[in-house]
């Protein structure tokens, strides 16, 4: 009986606890206090730094209201791990958020699904300083409403942070066999499935970047023949763009087939599933290649420094994803300071904090954005330097030289290939081949459900093993009561 009592009590404590969380976020400490609830994914905006004496961007947005505004404004800031943690509180409801950050096939299924509110007006920073080719990507994405209205995500949300995945690497290793050259087999995605680097590679915890992976590794060949159109003139550069993101987002139960197939058969090869001890595994020398996003990239670069350890960064040849990570307004958001707090991340001064801190690489272009990829990469005098031209992302920013000149043409004159600098700001031929994620629809059921069958495979036994101890345990506990009762 005081075992049941037990469990009773461990059973109600975990409904009740996270109740407790959410109840707790929207406590108001005064009336005259605006409170706004924002929520981020983990380690992805600059922080207090103590130690420097810094302010991170919560405490400065909140001295900027009370300078601009005169309003005491407090900012709660929670984070979450994946879209889909986010997606299921908001689903959950019991905490009211009023700025999200999704991704962008995630923003898609969040519209379609009337769960962000439309922007009263253009962000007037976004509008001003966003990139170009941000907002030719972005901004021009369509989707639909519930009730099948088209609109785009400049409706909805101002991008905050967006990027690549590819492989972070270790190009010389201590035991690489000889004649292995690790620059030439991260060059494709077929380096997951050789058996030659058997535990030697890692893959992401996260449904959606492996997916893709999986259907560019299944329709390769027929992503090649595209890429050779493009190569011959046949069809255009954006053509080309077009089809590789309709082939990586394919989703019809064939290639679902396909695709669970060909993840499975990797899983027998990987080193592990990860979402972020991968940055520290690969610098300790646990494996040699890292499925990551790129800002990943630039801290792991980083961070292996430190330890004498090069690291590189690349775009597999076959094609890639470009990511979006948008700032929107979930459904009953406090409209007027949540659209003031995304003005407020879109100062360039603001943005370059948060890109410098996360390593990502921020939407904005405007003239602190640029100063700062100069003072992170331009070369050192006397150093042998290579051309890398970043006028694409940078073009009609109005940037202006020291004499007060508007800028044209954006080359830094880097002494590093496929470290950093490429991992923030990809060059365009690495765009031209990268597609934009969309939202599966219907399909999205049957991808989660071969997803767990693809995680679940391996470790069942260890399932069931576990399982068969407890249950064994109980019966155990039971026999023993019982036993026990009688003796009394």
């Amino acid at each position: 009986m005081k075992r049941n009592k037990i469990m009773l009590m461990i059973a109600i404590s975990a409904i009740m606890f996270p109740l407790a969380q959410a109840s707790n976020i929207n406590v108001h400490a005064a009336d005259d206090v605006v409170e706004l609830n924002v929520y981020n994914c983990a380690d992805y905006i600059c922080e207090d730094d103590d130690e420097a004496g810094t302010e991170g961007v919560i405490k400065q947005f909140e001295k900027y209201c009370k300078e601009t505004y005169n309003t005491e404004v407090k900012v709660n800031y929670s984070t979450y791990e994946t879209n889909e943690d986010m997606y299921n509180q908001l689903r959950a409801g019991g905490v009211r958020y009023d700025v999200i950050c999704p991704s962008d096939y995630m923003l898609e299924k969040l519209i379609m699904n009337d769960m962000v509110e439309p922007l009263s007006s253009p962000v007037a920073n976004y509008v001003e300083y966003g990139s170009p080719y941000i907002k030719s990507k972005f901004d021009t994405v369509k989707t639909h409403t519930k009730d099948g209205t088209e609109v785009t995500f400049k409706d909805y949300s101002v991008p905050y942070m967006w990027g690549t995945m590819g492989f972070m690497y270790n190009p010389t290793p201590d035991d690489l066999q000889d004649g292995d050259d690790i620059r030439e087999l991260v060059s494709s995605w077929d380096v997951i499935w050789n058996e030659s680097f058997k535990n030697k590679v890692s893959l992401k915890d996260s449904i959606r970047d492996t997916y893709i992976v999986g259907a560019i590794h299944v329709y390769k060949e027929e992503l090649k023949l595209v890429k050779q159109l493009c190569d011959n003139g046949l069809i255009t550069a954006d053509e080309y763009n077009k089809r590789l993101t309709s082939i990586m987002n394919r989703c019809d139960d064939e290639t679902i087939s396909y695709i669970e197939t060909s993840l499975k058969k990797a899983k027998e090869n990987v080193y592990e599933f990860e979402v972020d001890t991968g940055k520290e595994h690969i610098v300790k020398g646990d494996y040699w290649i890292n499925l990551c996003w790129s800002g990943d990239a630039v801290y792991a670069l980083d961070l292996a420094e430190e330890e004498d350890v090069l690291l590189e960064y690349v775009v597999p040849s076959e094609g890639s994803n470009v990511w979006f990570d948008g700032l929107a307004m979930p459904k009953g958001a406090n409209k007027l300071w949540a659209e003031r707090f995304l003005n407020f991340m879109c100062d360039p001064a603001i943005a370059s904090q948060n890109m410098d801190y996360v390593g990502y690489t921020s939407a904005i272009s405007g003239q602190d954005m640029w100063e700062l990829a100069l003072e992170n990469y331009e070369a050192e005098e006397g150093e042998e330097t290579t051309d890398y031209d970043l006028t694409y992302f940078f073009k009609d920013s109005g940037i202006v030289d020291e004499n007060g000149d508007e800028i044209t043409s954006f080359i830094i004159h880097t002494s590093e290939k496929n470290r950093q600098l490429y991992a923030q700001y990809p060059d365009e031929d690495t765009i031209k081949r990268c597609g934009v994620m969309t939202d599966f629809g219907s399909q999205n059921e049957k991808v989660s459900e071969m997803w767990i069958r693809v995680k679940g495979n391996a470790s069942s036994w260890y399932i069931y093993l576990v399982l068969g101890v407890v249950v064994a345990l109980i019966i155990f506990a039971e026999i023993k009561s019982i036993t026990n009762k009688r003796a009394r």
